[in-house]
């Protein structure tokens, strides 16, 4: 993340005076660190979790294990439903979330390291 996509988060959390949450997985905590490392953190940033694991995503996001299954943690559906979890178990009024395939191992065809 960019500082100057971090300054225009900031300015867009503050002009709505919305709190953000953020729900991780291949980050391990990496964007709430980057967040919170600036000054003002505090009046925007409303809660982190590192869901790095299926069961972590079930039990502090309420990712459903079907969809796990279905679809995969890397999955378009999984980052909706991290997020939308980050916010019901929240105070936060916007989420974002992030996975994917670090690796250097664990890629597929259909699902690359670095997806």
């Amino acid at each position: 993340m960019t500082d100057n996509i971090l300054h225009d988060l900031f300015s867009a959390l503050q002009s709505c005076v919305a709190m953000i949450a953020v729900a991780e997985s291949c980050t391990g905590g990496q964007l709430a660190a980057r967040i919170t490392a600036q000054s003002g953190a505090s009046a925007i940033f409303e809660r982190g979790y590192v869901t790095y694991t299926n069961q972590a995503k079930q039990d502090c996001l309420g990712v459903p294990s079907a969809m796990l299954d279905k679809h995969g943690a890397v999955s378009l559906e999984v980052a909706e439903a991290m997020a939308q979890g980050a916010v019901q178990n929240s105070n936060a009024q916007i989420a974002v979330s992030t996975t994917g395939i670090a690796g250097p191992d664990g890629g597929t065809a259909e699902k690359p390291v670095g997806l």
